[in-house]
């Protein structure tokens, strides 16, 4: 069990049921397990990680009761439409410091923090609902798209990160948090696609959080930068036209919620 001195006190129940459900496991590949859970959790269709866990842990229980722990948590936090608050990436850095771990080990951008470079990058309230593309090529758990969403809900967000546990807590965010956009697993100085998810695309139409698997060429994100790449002028070959019809902009077909954020209950 992880010292209370290295907790959030807002996060000390969540440690003690997590630390109670990880026992005599690998408390790393739980929490990714755990995160993996949420991710499906969140799926219209299921893609087989229910039943690699159940056949792993003999049984769900433990991963219901973190979830509900979690989204109690996260209501508890979220109090004002400005509010936003990352419960996976703050555990995520306890059990970092925990000790050196091969699948964690990353630290990321205080909360403050966030919201002060999302201002400075010229977010404020009047973009609220404009459906602008945000971008974070290194999102690390997604807080830096949380804080622009708080401030102007209603646009876009494109989420990449190398580590897949970082992706996957960024999508689970943004479904929280009822950010529209994508979260995907890749490299992006090389532009090595690994896994992706589009998020929360039935919330206009059905009122819900929504994580879907996508493929390369359904991600706006990737088939964008690949167009684009392909547009550049190659001294060798005769010049081309730009393809017609390959990757569409998203459409918005619903409206922004009055505050922008998701209501849990």
């Amino acid at each position: 069990m992880l010292k209370s001195t290295v907790v959030p006190h807002e996060l000390r129940a969540f440690n003690k049921l997590f630390s109670q459900m990880e026992h005599g496991f690998n408390y790393s590949s739980f929490f990714s397990d755990f995160v993996e859970f949420l991710t499906e959790s969140f799926m219209p269709q299921r893609v087989g990680v229910y039943e690699r866990l159940k056949q792993q842990y003999g049984d769900l229980d433990r991963f219901v009761q973190l979830t509900q722990e979690l989204i109690l948590l996260q209501q508890s936090q979220i109090v004002t439409d400005t509010d936003w608050y990352d419960g996976l990436g703050n555990y995520y850095e306890c059990l970092t410091s925990r000790g050196k771990s091969q699948l964690l080990g990353q630290f990321f951008t205080p909360e403050h923090v966030c919201d002060l470079m999302v201002r400075l990058q010229g977010c404020e309230e009047s973009l609220k609902g404009k459906r602008q593309k945000v971008y974070d090529p290194s999102c690390g758990s997604g807080r830096l798209l949380l804080a622009f969403h708080a401030l102007a809900p209603g646009n876009y967000h494109f989420a990449a990160d190398l580590d897949p546990i970082c992706a996957r807590m960024t999508a689970v965010n943004m479904a929280l948090h009822g950010c529209e956009g994508e979260a995907v697993c890749m490299d992006s100085l090389k532009w090595e696609w690994r896994f992706g998810y589009r998020v929360n695309r039935l919330l206009p139409l059905a009122g819900c959080p929504s994580i879907e698997t996508i493929e390369p060429e359904d991600s706006y994100l990737f088939g964008s930068f690949r167009e684009k790449k392909q547009l550049q002028p190659d001294p060798s070959k005769p010049a081309q036209t730009r393809p017609q019809g390959a990757y569409k902009e998203p459409q918005h077909i619903g409206q922004v919620a009055q505050n922008g954020q998701l209501i849990l209950f």
